[in-house]
């Protein structure tokens, strides 16, 4: 969900930083689940929420959690998604900026839980084939 620098509030950033909480939540969970599967194919799952920023509402602030992959004997043997929780970023008609620009818009985008539990699975499940 899109939000503009106008609807910024405490109220959301309470819901940004329990939205945070639950997908820490939610990794201690499906780590606890795929570990011993992963481990039995000489692979290795790690799931960890990384945030860049100290202020959910300044530009260039990301939180996401990182899903890393190794898999032996493979050419490749890292695979590495990021599934974002919260980006705030600074746009000046739809293409995102790094300096603050007259007529820029700061916005921030928010993905719940709910709407990103079938990524885990589908990655994980993917890689477990």
């Amino acid at each position: 969900m899109k939000y503009l620098q106008r609807d910024f509030s405490l109220d959301l950033n309470e819901l940004i930083k329990a939205t945070e909480q639950s997908f820490y939540e939610h990794i201690e969970l499906l780590l606890s689940e795929y570990t011993p599967t992963f481990t039995e194919r000489k692979q290795r799952i790690n799931l960890e929420l990384k945030k860049y920023g100290t202020d959910p509402f300044k530009p260039r602030y990301f939180s996401f959690v990182s899903v890393e992959i190794e898999i032996e004997n493979k050419m490749f043997n890292k695979i590495i998604f990021e599934v974002p929780i919260w980006k705030c970023q600074r746009y000046l008609l739809g293409i995102p900026l790094s300096t603050k620009i007259p007529g820029s818009k700061v916005i921030g985008e928010l993905v719940t839980l709910e709407e990103a539990k079938n990524v885990f699975r589908e990655i994980i499940e993917d890689h477990l084939k």
